[in-house]
């Protein structure tokens, strides 16, 4: 089959999630003839953002990622090449609770004060790298603080168990831009972000990439429109499908990719009249002992007459019937009222400690390839550290003439 000058690029992208998103942002604003693949009719990826229709107006739950800071400075460089700041919106200030044997509760109430007071000294004696969550933050804040609230709290963060998660993949200190709100999002959630970002670029949506092999001087891509030739390659899908595509032609990268796990999260938002619920306003609900890591409220962006909370529920616990229930009876409602529901289950990367040495040695591999890959998966699952990948590869790919 002979290729169409339209279908040779200098830099294909497999995935238009904001790591894909920004992986062409870097490269054609450099001038690089570009594409992007997206197999779903959507941009955004983990940005989810479910707009319900009819009564409810427009209405939207965030069913993936949910949060973005003023600390996110290169997805803010995104935001601005894209002449969208203007269209930020702060989220409201209102605080988490805990879920404790079905009861909603304060967060200090459920602490031990005289286990903290030592919590500065233990800090000054601990570091990071190479400890796991639980035992970097357990020894802070003391074994009951640890179990009764932070574990599940770091819990709900990540949306999976987090205690052997690498302690310096959670909460990592980055400049503030004081002209952006601390926590933001925009009209339509944050989905729109990627929707802004995709405008402007190159996106081919229901595209599924098939296979992939090296030819010559670059690669060959076979995806549901045809064969692409591409002399630079970039992977941003999770980590799994990067290395089924990979097997073939990289065997040892798509080994080292497989060692990573994932956890599976099963998502159900719920929208309800506003009149409803007698719970106040709400960031979010910890799950502690729940079949639920979490719950995440839409009261940080209020409506007139609706409300929204996204439960991420633990996998294999709780079946359709039972997850609506449990829903009815943290939220105080009959199940009756449960009738704008929305599900959908993510995939996200269980770390472990060592990551940092993992990610190294796959940057090894990696290196003249001409072959990037970029995700949640290296760093950290936030949104920056995402689009932090994609730089970091970007530079990579300019230096090896890509």
């Amino acid at each position: 089959m002979s290729l169409t000058p339209e279908q040779r690029y200098d830099l294909l992208i497999i995935g238009a999630g904001i790591s894909g998103l920004s992986m062409a942002h870097y490269a054609t604003g450099a001038g690089l003839n570009a594409r992007v693949l997206e197999q779903e009719q959507r941009a955004g990826g983990c940005l989810d953002s479910h707009r319900f229709t009819d009564e409810l107006d427009g209405f939207w739950l965030e069913l993936g990622a949910h949060s973005a800071f003023n600390s996110y400075g290169h997805l803010l460089a995104l935001l601005e090449a894209a002449q969208a700041l203007d269209r930020l919106q702060p989220r409201a200030k209102v605080g988490f609770r805990l879920v404790v044997n079905g009861a909603v509760r304060s967060i200090p109430s459920q602490l031990s004060f005289s286990e903290l007071l030592l919590a500065p000294f233990r800090l000054l004696r601990l570091k990071k790298t190479g400890c796991s969550v639980a035992a970097y933050f357990g020894r802070i804040v003391g074994r009951r603080n640890y179990a009764t609230v932070f574990e599940p709290a770091f819990n709900a963060v990540i949306c999976q168990p987090a205690g052997e998660f690498p302690a310096d993949g959670l909460f990592r200190s980055r400049p503030r831009r004081k002209d952006i709100p601390r926590g933001f999002t925009l009209a339509g959630g944050l989905q729109t972000i990627a929707e802004v970002l995709a405008d402007g670029l190159p996106v081919q949506f229901g595209q599924t990439v098939r296979d992939l092999r090296r030819v010559g001087d670059g690669f060959m891509v076979e995806a549901d429109s045809g064969q692409y030739h591409t002399r630079s390659l970039c992977l941003a899908t999770p980590v799994a499908d990067a290395a089924r595509l990979l097997q073939k032609d990289f065997p040892q990268l798509a080994a080292t990719l497989a060692q990573i796990q994932t956890a599976t999260v099963e998502s159900v938002g719920v929208a309800v009249p506003k009149a409803q619920l007698r719970l106040p306003p709400v960031a979010g609900l910890i799950g502690r002992d729940q079949a639920f890591y979490s719950v995440v409220s839409r009261d940080t962006v209020p409506d007139p007459a609706w409300r929204g909370f996204t439960f991420h529920f633990r996998p294999g616990v709780l079946d359709e019937s039972g997850k609506l229930d449990c829903i009815a009876q943290t939220l105080g409602l009959p199940r009756s009222a449960l009738i704008h529901v929305a599900t959908k289950i993510n995939q996200l990367p269980a770390l472990r400690v060592g990551h940092g040495e993992w990610a190294q040695k796959l940057d090894q591999m990696l290196a003249g390839t001409r072959l990037a890959l970029t995700g949640n998966y290296f760093t950290g699952v936030a949104i920056e550290d995402c689009v932090s990948r994609s730089r970091i590869e970007w530079t990579r790919l300019q230096r090896e003439g890509g």
